[in-house]
């Protein structure tokens, strides 16, 4: 009796064990070294996977994930941070500056990868099922990317030749031009951006003696509520926009709102489409004159 029960408990262990080594290896621990790697990570990773964030991303002025990202260790993002957490991958930013350590961190068995600079909504998509794959979220990155860009189509219009002109502008007069994310999402909400009209390519400057002759019909403010340094926000301050802002409709997104061009595009194309129709409906209240 004693015999046929052991016999039976190890006919179980046994039956286990080929189940177990079904599961698959284990996920790679990851770890991001600028804000923009970290809205990814955050979105993409099991949270098993995350050995640290930058501390960018817990700083509530500039991310939307602050209260999320401080559930985990900090890193300054430098080439001894990656080596005290010591993640299988490490996500950074194209232009950083440890490239030079790459093989020190391969030989410690570091994987560095290194986002592209994004200069769409399909570049954003793309990034995201690249990495996905590459941390072994695969079908996680799968699922997300094709709910992202389904939700993303509701709020694409159709181009309109009477289409209403916006000016993407922050304190130091900078814009975005044509090949940014900026000029990419405001065509893709079937509007005119008057930057790229008026030739300005990238990331540029909107002179401000050309407002006064081309002014846009709707400002896009961005980063105008956060404290700049007087050198820094004298556009922002000038009399000339001061006063355009007030006779024209303006357009404001929080300074954490869309600094990187990923999935958070679909947030900033919500923001942007709600106030639009608020702008229209006010506009059909206001009595001709």
């Amino acid at each position: 009796m004693r015999h046929s029960r052991i016999l039976r408990r190890a006919g179980i262990v046994l039956w286990l064990i080929p189940v177990l080594g079904l599961a698959g290896p284990s996920l790679p621990t990851v770890m991001s070294t600028n804000l923009c790697a970290d809205l990814l990570l955050l979105r993409i990773a099991d949270p098993s996977q995350i050995r640290s964030v930058s501390r960018q991303s817990q700083d509530a002025r500039i991310s939307p994930v602050a209260d999320q990202a401080r559930a985990y260790p900090a890193n300054r993002g430098g080439v001894e941070d990656l080596l005290y957490f010591k993640p299988d991958i490490a996500l950074v930013y194209q232009g950083w500056m440890g490239r030079r350590h790459a093989e020190r961190l391969a030989g410690q068995g570091i994987e560095v990868i290194a986002l592209p600079y994004t200069k769409g909504w399909d570049d954003a998509l793309r990034t995201a099922r690249n990495i996905s794959a590459r941390i072994g979220r695969a079908e996680t990155g799968e699922a997300l990317t094709a709910d992202f860009e389904r939700r993303m189509q509701t709020f694409i219009q159709p181009e309109r030749e009477q289409a209403p002109s916006l000016l993407y502008l922050r304190p130091s007069g900078g814009t975005a031009g044509q090949g940014t994310y900026v000029d990419d999402l405001i065509t893709r909400l079937g509007l005119r951006n008057l930057a790229a009209e008026q030739g300005i390519e990238g990331w540029g400057r909107f002179p401000l003696e050309r407002l006064a002759s081309t002014p846009p019909d709707v400002f896009l403010l961005g980063y105008f509520d956060q404290a700049r340094s007087p050198a820094r926000s004298a556009y922002g301050r000038h009399p000339r926009l001061r006063s355009l802002l007030e006779l024209t409709p303006v357009i404001g997104l929080p300074g954490n709102a869309w600094g990187c061009g990923g999935l958070e595009l679909l947030d900033v194309a919500k923001r942007i489409s709600e106030q639009l129709a608020e702008i229209e409906r006010n506009r059909s209240r206001t009595p001709s004159p």
